[in-house]
C-alpha cells in the first residue's frame, strides 16, 4: 500500500538529480540540438554520481546526508556546468553522413518502437513487483548500503571483521553509497521503491545507444532495432540482476566506450565525458578499473590520432579510476581480492587451470548461447570496416578476455567462478557489442536507403 508514494519520492529524487546533471552537461560539450537525447542520458549519469557522491562527502566533513547537502550539491553541479560550458561539435564521421528519411522505414520503426516499449516495460515489472532479493544484493550492495544508512557513516566493521568477508570489502562503494543516499533522503530504507533505478539505467542505456548511433549517421531503424533487441536480453535485464552492479556497470561501460571513440576523434567535450564515464565505472565494480585501463591502452595505441589527443584520453580514463581506488585505500587500507590468488600466475598448474576454465566457459556459455554468438559474429563480419567500431569491439574484447581468464585464478576453482559469474558479467558487454555491430552495418543500410531514394526521385 505504501509502494506508490515511495516510488513517487524516488522518482522525484532522480528527477531533481538528473535535472542538475542535465544543466551540468553543458560542460561536456552537449549543448547543441544534435546532442539533445545524449544530454538527457549524461544528465542521468551525472545525477546518479551526485547522489552517490553526496554521502561520502558529507561523512568527510562530519555532516549527516540529507536534503540540504543534496540540494546544495545539485546547485553546485549546475553552476559548474554553466561556469565550464564547452560547445560541442559534430563528429568527423557524422558530418553529412545521415541519410534522408525513408517513408518505407516508418512501419518498421513503429514495430521496433513497440518492441522497445515492451522490453522496457517487462523489465520494469521484473524490477518493481517485489523488493530486490538477489543474494549479492542482500550480502554486498544492499547490505552495505543499509549498514551505511543505519550507522550514519561508513562503519569500520564492514571491512575489518573477517566474518564479513562474504560482503567483499574490497569492492568499490559507489552502489552502496547510492542506495544509502536514497535512504537518507527518504528518511527510511526502502529496497523496493529504490529498484526504480534499474529500469532507469536500462532506459538510459538504450536511449544513449540509439541517439549516439544516430548522431554517427546510422539510419534510424538500425539503432532502433539494436535497442529493441537489447531491451529483451534476459540474462542482463532480469529480476535476479536487480540491485546488483551489472546493469549500472553496463550503462557506464557504454558511456565509456562511446566517449573514448568521440575523444579520439577530437570531439569537443568528449574528454570530459570520458572522465565522467571512467569515474562512474570505477566507482561501481572492480571491472570498472579494468575498463579504464583497457580504454587507456586503446587510446595509446590509436596511431591515426594526434599524440596530444591520445595522452589526454589516456589521462581522462585512468586518473578518475585510480583516484577512486586511491580514496578507498586511504579510507579502508589495503584490501586484497578475496576470490583470486594471482600467485597462481607462476604456478606449474596454471595451464591446467586455464584448460578447466575454458572448458567450463564452453559448457556454460558458448554451447547454450551458440546461436546468438554466431549471429552476432556474422552481422559483425557482414559490415563495413569502421575505426570507431574496431575501437569499441577491441574495448569489449579486452574486457571479455579478462573475464574469461580470471576464473583460472579463482580460489574456489575455475568451474565455480564460471558458473556463478561469467555469463552475468560478460553479458553486461552486450550494449558495447551491439554498438560496434551497428557501426559496421550502418553504411550498408545507408546506401540502400539512399539508392531507393534516388531511384524514386528519378
Amino acid at each position: 500500500m505504501n509502494l506508490l508514494p515511495a516510488l513517487t519520492a524516488v522518482a522525484g529524487i532522480l528527477l531533481v538529480a538528473s535535472a542538475a546533471g542535465w544543466l551540468a552537461a553543458r560542460a561536456l560539450g552537449l549543448d547543441r540540438p544534435a546532442f539533445a537525447a545524449e544530454r538527457l542520458v549524461w544528465g542521468v549519469a551525472l545525477g546518479v554520481l551526485l547522489l552517490a557522491g553526496v554521502v561520502p562527502a558529507c561523512f568527510a566533513v562530519g555532516l549527516r546526508p540529507g536534503w540540504i547537502p543534496f540540494l546544495a550539491g545539485a546547485a553546485g553541479l549546475a553552476l559548474l556546468g554553466r561556469a565550464f560550458s564547452a560547445r560541442g561539435g559534430e563528429t568527423p564521421e557524422a558530418i553529412g553522413s545521415r541519410p534522408p528519411k525513408a517513408p518505407r522505414a516508418r512501419p518498421v520503426s513503429v514495430f521496433l518502437d513497440a518492441l522497445l516499449v515492451l522490453g522496457v516495460g517487462v523489465y520494469a515489472l521484473r524490477c518493481l513487483t517485489e523488493p530486490m532479493w538477489a543474494t549479492d544484493f542482500l550480502a554486498i550492495w544492499g547490505g552495505k548500503g543499509k549498514a551505511i544508512f543505519g550507522a550514519g557513516g561508513l562503519p569500520a566493521w564492514l571491512h575489518r571483521m573477517p566474518e564479513l568477508g562474504f560482503t567483499h570489502p574490497e569492492y568499490p562503494l559507489g552502489l552502496p553509497f547510492l542506495y544509502a543516499s536514497f535512504a537518507f533522503l527518504l528518511g527510511y530504507w526502502d529496497d523496493h521503491a529504490t529498484a526504480l533505478l534499474f529500469p532507469v539505467f536500462q532506459g538510459a542505456t538504450l536511449l544513449f545507444l540509439a541517439a549516439w548511433l544516430r548522431r554517427r549517421g546510422a539510419p534510424r531503424p538500425v539503432p532502433l532495432a539494436a535497442a529493441a533487441a537489447l531491451s529483451l536480453v534476459e540474462p542482463l535485464y532480469r529480476a535476479f540482476t536487480t540491485g546488483m552492479g551489472d546493469v549500472p556497470l553496463s550503462f557506464f561501460l557504454l558511456l565509456l566506450g562511446a566517449s573514448l571513440v568521440d575523444a579520439l576523434d577530437g570531439e569537443p567535450g568528449a574528454v570530459r565525458r570520458l572522465t565522467v564515464a571512467a569515474l562512474g565505472a570505477a566507482a561501481l565494480k572492480n571491472e570498472g578499473l579494468l575498463a579504464a585501463a583497457a580504454a587507456a591502452v586503446i587510446a595509446l595505441a590509436a596511431r591515426r590520432t594526434a599524440k596530444a589527443v591520445r595522452w589526454r584520453a589516456t589521462a581522462a580514463a585512468l586518473v578518475p579510476a585510480l583516484s577512486v581506488r586511491a580514496l578507498q585505500r586511504l579510507r579502508m587500507g589495503p584490501l586484497p581480492l578475496r576470490d583470486f590468488d594471482f600467485r597462481l600466475l607462476f604456478a606449474p598448474e596454471l595451464p591446467i587451470r586455464i584448460g578447466f576454465d575454458l572448458r567450463a566457459i564452453a559448457l556454460e556459455a558458448l554451447v547454450p548461447g551458440a546461436f546468438g554468438l554466431v549471429l552476432l559474429a556474422m552481422l559483425f563480419g557482414a559490415g563495413r570496416r569502421s575505426i570507431p567500431a574496431a575501437r569499441l569491439a577491441t574495448f569489449a574484447a579486452i574486457l571479455l578476455s579478462a573475464y574469461a581468464l580470471l576464473p583460472a585464478f579463482a580460489v574456489l576453482g575455475p568451474d565455480w567462478l564460471v558458473r556463478t559469474a561469467f555469463v552475468r558479467t560478460s553479458v553486461a558487454l552486450a550494449p558495447l557489442a551491439a554498438t560496434a555491430v551497428v557501426l559496421r552495418l550502418a553504411p550498408l543500410f545507408a546506401e540502400s536507403v539512399s539508392g531507393d531514394g534516388s531511384s524514386g526521385s528519378g
